[in-house]
């Protein structure tokens, strides 16, 4: 059966997860995120994806590597030594990080600007002041924001081609979003009228007087990566699964996305790592890419057959991102 299947395409990204854990519990964020393998990426097994991928016989032309799939990046106390890795073997990769800056003090920002370590920067504002930001990560905003402006200062000294973008997405707005979908609330959230309301103009105001120009600050659209209890419990909200098609079927070609253990998993909706392809401890990017197994996965998606592809894209419905008229 294996000549029915699609051919393997090139893998043009990385996702590392260097550690699944994170010290923030967002509420747009599954509670289930890591808790089946939770801890951080060996050194050993980041060396040899980097080394694999930088070897003039990998097949494929990998041009970025993201280094915060699904966790805290810089809980690895091992992250800086990676990142010094993939520049000295590919130092024409692009290298990206997701980070909250909770954990990212002085010396480990210092490190990053003055070696030129990433080349983008994102971070979550999803709240202006420490009530509205606290409603949604449950970390402390004030050491949050003197962490991400020190950054800010260091890049600017050292390296301002870094590109920092920031996102906002404010508790109300991603609550009443999912109560409009699903008729519940969101798993993290008991009651919506005790939520303080801020938005993203709220929260460059609160920014723009410490931020350069050419950082932008973005509203996300809510996603409802975190409810798919919802999903399960039989509520479908406004959709109709006939029409409904992989939102990240791109990405599940053409990436990998790596846990801590080594499992290559689907995607960055897995958030739990449930369909796993193999294990890149002792199995090559090459050899997983071609297996049957993953072969048939992406064959699935491709024709919307969810129940075969199994959990959790037979839940697909909690994949979607919800574009709504903000008011």
């Amino acid at each position: 059966m294996n000549f029915l299947l699609p051919q393997p395409k090139e893998i043009r990204t990385i996702n590392l997860s260097l550690s699944n854990r994170c010290n923030a519990k967002c509420i747009w964020c599954p509670t289930s995120r890591g808790t089946k393998h939770n801890y951080d990426m060996p050194p050993e097994l980041a060396y040899k994806i980097i080394d694999e991928i930088s070897s003039p016989d990998f097949p494929y032309e990998v041009d970025g590597i993201n280094v915060s799939e699904n966790g805290e990046p810089f809980y690895n106390k091992n992250a800086i030594d990676i990142l010094r890795h993939i520049k000295k073997k590919i130092p024409t990769s692009k290298v990206l990080c997701l980070s909250n800056f909770g954990l990212l003090g002085r010396k480990v920002t210092e490190i990053i600007c003055k070696e030129k370590l990433l080349t983008s920067v994102g971070v979550n504002f999803d709240g202006h002041d420490e009530e509205s930001y606290h409603n949604v990560k449950k970390i402390p905003f004030k050491s949050v924001l003197k962490n991400f402006l020190y950054f800010i200062e260091m890049r600017e000294k050292y390296y301002p081609d870094l590109h920092v973008g920031i996102n906002v997405m404010p508790a109300v707005e991603y609550s009443q979003t999912v109560k409009e979908f699903f008729g519940a609330n969101p798993d993290q959230v008991d009651d919506l009228s005790k939520l303080k309301y801020s938005n993203r103009d709220l929260v460059e105001e609160t920014l723009r007087k410490h931020l350069p120009d050419d950082i932008v600050v973005r509203a996300s659209k809510p996603g409802l990566w975190a409810e798919r209890k919802h999903i399960l419990a039989g509520r479908k909200g406004h959709f109709q699964r006939k029409d409904l098609v992989c939102p990240m079927f791109e990405r599940v070609e053409h990436e990998i996305y790596v846990a801590p253990n080594g499992d290559w998993y689907a995607c960055c909706l897995d958030d739990n790592n449930d369909a796993v392809f193999g294990n890149l401890n002792d199995q090559s990017i090459v050899e997983i890419n071609q297996s049957t197994r993953r072969r048939k996965f992406i064959n699935d998606l491709k024709n919307k057959r969810f129940e075969s592809a199994g959990y959790p894209c037979n839940t697909v419905e909690a994949c979607q991102i919800i574009s709504m008229t903000r008011n």
